[in-house]
């Protein structure tokens, strides 16, 4: 019996110590953002890396997209498993740049940056 509650207490610690590393992350809509979603998704989640690095996820294929420069540069530099944020755009129907169309995205993952 006592070994069952140390391995119990080693995996309840070992999940406790997970989360506490994990990156903030929190999904977001296309209904919270009306006109502004930028994306052919409904739905996506954002991540703060510990490193500042922001990515947007794909929830139904876990496809990371970069939305910020550091993001990008891990990117490019294949140190992430991503593909440009341009993918994942809907089809352009406004005059805004990429820059600006992402940034109520950017904001929003900032937040998540912001309360590590």
């Amino acid at each position: 019996m006592k070994y069952k509650l140390i391995i119990c207490s080693l995996l309840l610690s070992g999940i406790m110590m997970g989360s506490a590393i994990a990156a903030p992350l929190t999904t977001v809509s296309k209904k919270q953002f009306g006109d502004e979603w930028p994306f052919t998704r409904e739905e996506v989640m954002l991540e703060c890396r510990s490193n500042g690095a922001m990515v947007v996820i794909n929830p139904a294929t876990l496809m990371q997209y970069p939305l910020n420069d550091i993001a990008t540069s891990l990117m490019e530099k294949k140190e992430i498993k991503a593909q440009p944020i341009d993918i994942l755009l809907a089809p352009k129907d406004t005059d805004k740049t990429t820059a600006e169309r992402i940034k109520p995205l950017q904001i929003e993952a900032q937040k998540l940056c912001d309360n590590k």
